[in-house]
């Protein structure tokens, strides 16, 4: 009976030694992959990257107007990296609103601040802006956005990451009515 529960022990000793190296390996190997490819001029290839995201947000001020109640879509971005901390990229989407549904085309900027923590999530800071094209539902003049935010992306592999943030979306009709929303973005990145 001793022998058995010695078995046991040294099982599961096992199985817990043997996927803890491989969980901190995959939580390791975003950031050497990083600091690989910016440590000497990178090729262009290793610096685009794509990202799709899905987004919702709820309206910040009365709720009463089309377009202004609540948002969600999905857009996707390619994007290439500046230096290891700066990125920038050119996105499209759609999204659909309560009155209708609008396309925006739009330029977006990020600044990673990964040298700030020593894991391997790495935080950032974001902007995007560009025009939205109404293709469906109540016409609307409004065709100007912003999007300032935060997020955290947070390594799932080798080249691809889980990316997660909020922020303040902003659309308007040049110098008539302005619609602002609470958002929230999660997504997928992949180098």
């Amino acid at each position: 009976m001793k022998n058995f529960h010695h078995v046991i022990f040294l099982a599961v000793l096992a199985v817990l030694v043997t996927s803890g190296g491989k969980i901190s390996a995959q939580r390791y190997s975003f950031n050497k992959w990083d600091r690989i490819v910016f440590r000497n001029n990178p090729p262009f290839s290793q610096r685009v990257f794509s990202l799709t995201e899905f987004n919702f947000g709820y309206g910040a001020h009365w709720l009463d107007q089309p377009y202004e109640i609540r948002r969600t879509g999905i857009s996707t971005l390619v994007g290439y990296r500046v230096w290891r901390s700066i990125s920038v990229g050119v996105g499209a989407g759609i999204e659909t609103y309560n009155s209708g549904t609008l396309a925006p085309v739009y330029l977006e900027g990020q600044i990673y601040f990964d040298r700030w923590i020593r894991g391997s999530v790495k935080p950032f800071l974001t902007g995007a802006g560009g025009y939205l094209f109404n293709v469906g539902g109540t016409p609307t003049n409004i065709n100007v956005f912003l999007n300032p935010g935060v997020g955290l992306l947070i390594p799932m592999t080798y080249r691809t990451a889980l990316s997660v943030g909020i922020g303040l979306y902003t659309q308007w009709e040049v110098e008539v009515q302005r619609y602002s929303f609470i958002t929230a973005k999660i997504g997928f990145q992949f180098y």
